[in-house]
C-alpha cells in the first residue's frame, strides 16, 4: 500500500480498521463479494458501505472506487450482461466541480476500462432538482434527465447508491427514448436489494 497512507495512518473506510492494501484492507476485499440481482450487480448494502460511500463521495476516496469498479466489472462480466457502453446517472458540472470528481461517473469509466467497453456521457440532467435521498417516493420529484444523442442498444448504467430506484428509472427510461433496448445496473450500495427486482431494464417496464 502507499507509504503515504501508513504515514497518516489511514483507516478501512469499510471497517475502520488497518488498512494493509490500497483503498480497502484485506479482510474487507474478501468479505465483499459482489451480488446479482435481476439484471443488476452492487457490492453490498449501503448500511454496511455508509463509510466507503462516505470517503468516495466527499474524500475523493480514488484507490477505494478503482477497487470497488474492478468488483463490479468481475460481477457484470460473470454474469454474462452483453454491455455495449457504460454511463452513468448525471448530475449538473457545477456539482462536480464543487466536490472534485463525481463517483457516479468515475465509477463507470473504472468498470467500463476494466470490461473494455466504450465509456460515455449519454444523458444530462435539464433541470435542477433537489436532493432525493430523504425523500419518500410520493413526495420525490420528477427526476428529469435527456439523452445527448442515440444510445446503444444495450447500456450499463452507474450509480454510487440505490434508495428507492426512481432516480435511476428515470434515467433508464431516458435511455430507451434515445434508442437503448436493455439498460443494466451497477451500484456501489444498495438500501434495499429488493428493489432491483422492480427496475425497468427494457422498454416494457420493470423487471425482465
Amino acid at each position: 500500500m502507499p507509504w503515504i497512507d501508513r504515514f497518516f495512518g489511514l483507516r478501512c473506510p469499510v471497517c475502520g480498521g488497518d488498512l494493509d492494501a490500497p483503498g480497502v484492507c484485506l479482510a474487507c476485499r474478501e468479505e465483499l463479494v459482489p451480488e446479482r440481482v435481476d439484471q443488476a450487480v452492487y457490492l453490498g448494502r449501503y448500511r454496511r458501505l455508509r463509510g466507503l460511500v462516505r470517503a468516495v463521495k466527499y474524500r475523493r476516496n480514488r484507490l477505494a472506487l478503482a477497487w470497488a469498479a474492478g468488483r463490479l466489472a468481475d460481477r457484470v462480466r460473470a454474469a454474462g450482461f452483453g454491455v455495449e457502453a457504460v454511463t452513468f446517472v448525471p448530475t449538473f458540472p457545477w456539482r462536480a466541480l464543487l466536490r472534485g470528481q463525481y463517483p457516479p461517473a468515475e465509477l463507470a469509466r473504472g468498470i467500463a476500462g476494466e470490461l473494455g467497453v466504450p465509456f460515455r456521457a449519454l444523458l444530462y440532467r435539464r433541470r435542477y432538482t433537489p436532493s432525493q435521498t430523504r425523500r419518500r417516493n410520493r413526495h420525490r420529484l420528477p427526476q428529469v434527465f435527456a439523452p445527448r444523442g442515440p444510445a446503444p442498444s444495450s447500456v450499463l448504467l452507474v450509480d454510487d447508491v440505490l434508495t428507492t430506484g426512481a432516480t435511476f428509472r428515470r434515467a433508464a427510461e431516458a435511455l430507451f427514448a434515445a434508442g437503448a433496448e436493455r439498460v443494466y445496473g451497477a451500484f456501489l450500495a444498495v438500501a434495499d436489494p429488493g428493489r432491483l427486482r422492480r427496475l425497468p431494464y427494457n422498454p416494457g417496464g420493470a423487471g425482465r
